[in-house]
């Protein structure tokens, strides 16, 4: 007989929680098998089986084809091991509109509880500890495709109660319903049936129903015409080159419901998908923390935002509660049809129609579709370019009263790099903040004559980069830098390493952070070619993961290196492996251990990538990654682990990596004995890397070692053309 008491998994343990964790991560295998060590019971209640020997419900499988949504789906599973739980979602934490709010008690299943929804992606990282957590369940619903998996999962719960297949077949949304199913995930029953039967459903609507913001009194939104543009304007140089449309000489000011523009808004992040060339985003990665902040400001404007929530509750801090208002404009794009985003043409029924009305308004329309359940766009019709931390404070904001409306200044079909420099001029140029942002900003500007005659501008931003890429170096814990670069210029044992920070910069700026010069430019600075203007639009994190990976293979060159340097250097008593580095690598007799070694070979493997950049398609490299559910330790190994996986970068760099270990002698000159005639030849011979001249020698000899390689890394090209061609480039 059916009992809802048969769902009684323990959520006292943290495995309730792990579980989820795993199941995002797609490790689950490493569970099943054993590998790795979870409570059996919680598991096989999250997965349903009664067996870790039993095959894996198909559910499992197929929802990691959907990314984003396995965390919540995870989340869903893991709740749904426990009467308890979904009562309590049902009755006490959901606001009605697929979202809730936590409320924290005494007790381990509380805490666990508030990890759930933290790790699962329902909640943002900053209300770890809060004792109310907001959440929003909303982009679980979006794809109809998983709601035909959570059916599949809803019934594995069903047969756990007891409930026969049958009864199940013949009343699926009677018996949920009575089990407070849809109520618990904060949907309607017809939400749920919709949902449960492949249709994407939105929460978004029913925010702009209850708030009486309709079609009829906001499909059709009047804009003032701003003209702003000066006849010498149209002289400026190259005009519709490669993302740089000419822009039309004015633009659009309205206003718009929070709510709605919620609705139809989308902010192309720098942070996924950071290797599209077609898509050069100029907006940096979101912060809940400063969108809480505002989200807060708000509510109560300030100091109001600024104190706990026991004093926002208590009648002594009521008179500290003002407006918060958001005055300023957000800077936007409207999209013209057939725009495309991230490989994804804009649906027309999408797209916002600009009706010029006469000189001085316009009109825009807005498609009615917006107004249906039927409205998942593919493409959003408006992008944000300044403001996106404004607009997400009201992602959580579900019980909003009154009216709120953002004025915003709206471009229409604006290139990418207008994009990018407006974004520099909003929110760099006037207050000189944030140079790591200004430098992620510089390829996507793509021309950059302005800039480069800025004093205080390019250089400054490219050592900013440099320091940050070498801080990576120095920081990461599966770097061979780590802890073994001199930070702070100290001199002695503890310094913390043989080269200097400032060694690593000046190495930087002058191979991967530099700019084209019109023969061969810095991989991370800039334009790739004159025509074209390719960039590789990757953030300090991926150029980070990139350095660390051409590091380790030169270190994994040198442990398996057979050549008589790298003996040599092994054989000496006085040289200790430590860490995984090899000899050839730590020993102070390598030019590994000083800036006149460093130096060429990011010259050189900057060079080769450069050069070889069409082949290894690195503007299409991509990471997706949501950063802030990993540390910065687990983001740099997904990323280097990423390099791994791509067949032709990791063999292009191993390659390039032995050659130079294998048929390069890197002893410094103190590594021979001056009494011993033939070891004084090889140490005068080893001096000619001393010096100023010295880092443009070994660069010129070890392109001769390349360009007598045999390795071809693609069917076209090989490890020696790259080489040669870079000879040929720079006359050497």
């Amino acid at each position: 007989m059916a009992n809802i008491n048969n769902l009684r998994s323990s959520w006292t343990k943290f495995d309730s929680v792990k579980a989820i964790q795993i199941a995002r991560d797609n490790d689950l295998n490493a569970y099943l098998t054993k590998e790795k060590g979870i409570d059996e019971p919680s598991l096989r209640n999250f997965l349903g089986i009664d067996s870790l020997d039993d095959p894996l419900p198909e559910f499992w499988i197929n929802i990691q084809h959907h990314p984003d949504q396995v965390g919540l789906f995870s989340l869903v599973a893991s709740l749904f091991t426990h009467h308890e739980n979904i009562t309590r979602f049902a009755n006490e934490y959901s606001t009605g509109n697929m979202e809730g709010v936590f409320k924290m008690e005494e007790g381990k299943l509380f805490t666990n509880l508030r990890s759930a929804l933290v790790e699962s992606g329902a909640a943002e990282k900053i209300f770890r500890r809060r004792e109310e957590v907001p959440y929003d369940l909303s982009r679980l619903f979006q794809s109809g495709e998983v709601g035909l998996l959570a059916k599949q999962l809803f019934i594995n719960r069903l047969q756990t109660i007891g409930y026969t297949e049958r009864e199940i077949e013949d009343n699926f949304i009677g018996i949920t319903e009575e089990l407070l199913f849809p109520k618990a995930l904060g949907l309607t029953t017809e939400q749920f049936k919709n949902w449960i039967e492949g249709k994407g459903v939105s929460n978004s609507l029913f925010e702009l129903e209850k708030n009486g913001i309709t079609y009829e009194k906001y499909g059709r939104i009047k804009a003032f015409k701003v003209k702003q543009w000066l006849t010498s304007w149209d002289s400026v140089s190259k005009y519709d080159t490669k993302n740089r449309r000419k822009p039309q000489s004015y633009f659009y000011q309205f206003n718009i419901p929070a709510l709605l523009l919620k609705r139809i808004y989308e902010v192309h992040n720098r942070q996924a998908y950071v290797g599209k060339k077609e898509e050069p985003f100029s907006q940096r990665k979101h912060s809940e923390e400063r969108s809480h902040e505002i989200r807060e400001y708000v509510k109560g404007g300030y100091p109001w935002s600024t104190i706990s929530l026991a004093q926002k509750e208590s009648e002594t801090y009521k008179d500290l509660q003002m407006p918060g208002w958001l005055p300023t404009s957000l800077i936007a794009n409207i999209l013209a049809p057939e725009s495309l985003r991230r490989l994804k043409t804009i649906e027309e029924d999408s797209v916002i129609t600009v009706n010029q009305i006469d000189d001085r308004m316009a009109e825009l329309i807005l498609p009615e579709k917006i107004w249906t359940d039927k409205w998942m766009p593919i493409v959003s019709p408006i992008e944000i370019i300044d403001g996106q931390h404004r607009i997400r404070a009201f992602d959580y904001i579900s019980n909003l009263q009154g009216e709120f409306e953002f004025p915003v200044i709206a471009f229409h079909n604006l290139d990418f790099t207008w994009q990018a420099y407006l974004f520099y001029t909003i929110n760099i140029k006037p207050k000189r903040i944030n140079t790591s942002l200004a430098y992620d900003l510089m390829p996507l500007l793509r021309i950059q004559d302005w800039l480069e005659h800025d004093l205080n501008g390019p250089d400054v931003y490219k050592k900013v980069r440099a320091q940050e890429l070498t801080e990576i170096l120095w920081r990461t814990k599966t770097s061979p830098w780590h802890n073994r670069i001199n930070m702070l210029g100290d001199v002695g044992a503890s310094s913390g390493g043989p080269v200097s920070q400032n060694a690593f910069i000046n190495s930087l700026t002058n191979s991967f952070v530099k700019r084209w010069d019109g023969k061969i430019g810095g991989l991370f600075g800039g334009e790739m070619t004159q025509g074209e203007q390719d960039v590789i639009q990757w953030d300090k994190e991926t150029q980070g993961a990139f350095l660390i990976f051409i590091w380790k293979a030169i270190n994994n060159a040198i442990i398996k290196s057979k050549a008589e340097w790298v003996q040599d250097l092994k054989s000496r008593d006085e040289i200790v492996e430590i860490n995984g580095l090899g000899a050839g690598f730590y020993s102070s007799k390598s030019f590994f251990t000083t800036d006149q070694g460093i130096r060429p070979v990011l010259m050189i493997f900057n060079d080769m990538a450069f050069i070889a950049n069409d082949i290894l398609e690195l503007q299409k490299f991509i990471v997706d990654i949501d950063y802030d559910k990993f540390s910065v330790e687990e983001i740099m190994e997904i990323i280097i682990e990423h390099f791994r996986d791509n067949n032709i970068i990791n063999d292009f760099v191993n390659a390039i990596a032995q050659e130079i270990i294998n048929k390069f002698d890197w002893r410094t000159p103190s590594a021979f004995d001056q009494s011993d005639r033939e070891q004084d030849l090889k140490r005068q011979f080893q001096n000619q890397f001393r010096g100023s001249g010295g880092y443009r020698e070994m660069r010129v000899q070890l392109l001769r070692v390349l360009a007598a390689s045999e390795h071809q890394f693609a069917t076209d090209k090989s490890i020696a053309a790259i080489a040669i061609e870079i000879q040929n480039k720079l006359g050497l």
